[in-house]
């Protein structure tokens, strides 16, 4: 049996991502894989291994891509049995997920309830107490630590969190429909509509870009944001996000990974996106059920620490163990 690691969407497994790929790799070849990588794909460790010929390596049995999904992968493809889809996600720069859909909103949490009968009571209290109690603590992001520290100076309590993302970020322009900016201006204008509280808009520290030159986009943003009403507070750049959440009634969001970390925090999740964890947050299909979702009586916070805890501890991986038990599971689903 033969695996390929594919150069998509990212050619260079950088420090962060090393590890988990060579995490997977380990679990193949436990299990008599031979794997081999495209000439381009660049990972620290695995130098030695096989390089692709696309001779002789081009009805592979599994391929494995990064930060894509099956619905993108086009002329980018090649032709195998399999394909794995690897790509980092909250709430560290070790956790990953490993689906056969890709990731995010399309992916097969999103799609198959997850069985939380597999989660007993006892593994989530623990979870709690000391998983998750160490990541709230810690201010954990995965952005690395120069996030960890960063304050803003937030004197609004009781209010609504509205988590913004990045503009370009494939989770809400191919795995959503319409501009999300202006998706930002309608969920706080009817929240200002339907509610006395004050709005908290945090908008993504890569709004502008990761190597913007200037944060003009995100100014005009929070501008016309903030000329919806006197009860719209909007937050730039870099803050931990932790801060944000912890004083929030709720958090609304589209399909981002953030979501984890209100559930960290055990905060109700209004989601007007179709992210994984829809099971157990309002999904807000229009603006007018808003009323409903801001009642918070649906709420139920046993069930949410429950998919918290399936999702951190049984699907993602994190460490050799954990990626080795993945990919067993996956070699025993031919198809999703």
């Amino acid at each position: 049996m033969k695996a390929i690691l594919w150069p998509y969407r990212f050619k260079d497994m950088d420090v962060s991502w090393s590890r988990q790929v060579r995490w997977i790799v380990t679990a193949l070849q436990k299990r008599g894989w031979t794997v081999i990588r495209h000439g381009e794909f660049l990972c620290a460790g695995l130098e030695e291994l096989p390089v692709y010929n696309c001779y002789k390596d081009r009805d592979a049995d599994l391929c494995i891509y990064n930060h894509a999904d099956a619905g993108e992968l086009g002329k980018n493809a090649l032709s195998a049995k399999l394909n794995w889809f690897f790509k980092p996600t909250v709430p560290d720069n070790l956790h990953c997920t490993l689906d056969r859909l890709g990731y995010g909103p399309f992916s097969e949490p999103t799609f198959n309830k997850p069985d939380l009968s597999a989660v007993s009571d006892v593994q989530v209290e623990e979870f709690f107490k000391t998983q998750v109690a160490g990541w709230v603590e810690n201010a954990c992001t995965k952005y690395g630590e120069a996030y960890r520290g960063a304050k803003a100076n937030i004197s609004q309590r009781d209010y609504w969190l509205v988590l913004g993302q990045c503009q370009g970020d494939t989770v809400v322009t191919r795995m959503s429909f319409g501009n999300h900016a202006h998706k930002l201006q309608q969920v706080v204008g009817a929240l200002l509509q339907y509610s006395d509280n004050p709005v908290v808009v945090k908008l993504h520290p890569y709004m502008d870009g990761r190597a913007a030159k200037d944060d003009k986009y995100s100014e005009s943003v929070q501008k016309t944001l903030e000329k919806l009403g006197g009860r719209v507070f909007v937050y730039r750049g870099q803050s931990n996000i932790h801060q944000f959440i912890r004083g929030a009634k709720a958090v609304l969001l589209e399909n981002s990974g953030a979501g984890f970390e209100a559930m960290m925090h055990g905060k109700p999740i209004i989601c007007w996106g179709w992210p994984e964890y829809h099971w157990t947050s309002f999904a807000l299909r229009l603006l007018p059920q808003l009323p409903l979702a801001l009642k918070l009586d649906w709420f139920n916070r046993t069930e949410q620490d429950r998919y918290l805890c399936w999702y951190m501890d049984h699907y993602c991986i994190k460490d050799e163990a954990s990626t080795d038990h993945r990919v067993e599971e996956l070699l025993k689903c031919q198809s999703p």
